[in-house]
């Protein structure tokens, strides 16, 4: 299962890359396929994970070309791609009754709700990304920001609610949780720098 939602996320990174390429062209400068790598490193700095942002996003450099607007809906997916995964395995962890304290339960309910929050978000994010317009990018850009900050917010409730929980389900939750909120915080970073750029318009 692991090994098939690795594809399917490839799959769905690759179409969106694809199609923001059509629409992009005016907001940046084009990276060539041999300076992708690069390109990506040197945009994920400004992240407070920049390890986890390369190595989330550079397995897609090699049949890819990047603008700025692209590594942003490419970011942004990820974090979509990975808040679903962590909400369906919760969910099924949840049915399958698993040995776990009450108050692993009641924190685990929770999250479930936060993630449901956080992936249409995330989603509303990627459609106003779809759609950026020269004469509304700010307000667009400023609604994908609180979008984006209050889906973060979400997933650091969910930490939160399990800090008072006791149990072995605590430790594997919360490290999905965390990995989820690096490529959340992240992808805000690297929106909040493109925002900053107005576009390139």
């Amino acid at each position: 299962m692991a090994f098939s939602a690795t594809i399917l996320s490839v799959l769905v990174i690759a179409a969106c890359l694809g199609s923001a390429a059509a629409t992009s062209k005016a907001l940046n400068p084009v990276h060539t396929n041999t300076r992708i790598v690069e390109f990506i490193r040197t945009s994920c700095n400004v992240t407070l994970y920049p390890q986890v942002c390369v190595s989330s996003l550079s397995s897609y450099a090699g049949s890819l070309m990047a603008t700025q607007s692209n590594l942003v809906n490419a970011a942004v997916q990820v974090s979509l791609v990975n808040a679903h995964n962590v909400s369906l395995w919760a969910t099924g962890l949840k049915r399958r009754r698993a040995a776990m304290s009450k108050s692993e339960r009641a924190a685990l309910g929770d999250c479930i709700e936060n993630f449901g929050d956080t992936t249409d978000q995330i989603r509303q994010s990627l459609a106003e990304l779809k759609n950026l317009r020269r004469n509304t990018f700010k307000f667009q850009m400023s609604n994908v920001e609180t979008w984006m900050s209050a889906a973060l917010t979400n997933e650091d409730s969910c930490l939160d609610g399990f800090q008072v929980a006791r149990g072995s389900v605590k430790a594997m939750v919360t490290g999905r949780v965390q990995n989820v909120c690096k490529l959340i915080s992240n992808a805000l970073a690297l929106l909040n720098k493109f925002a900053a750029t107005e576009g390139g318009y």
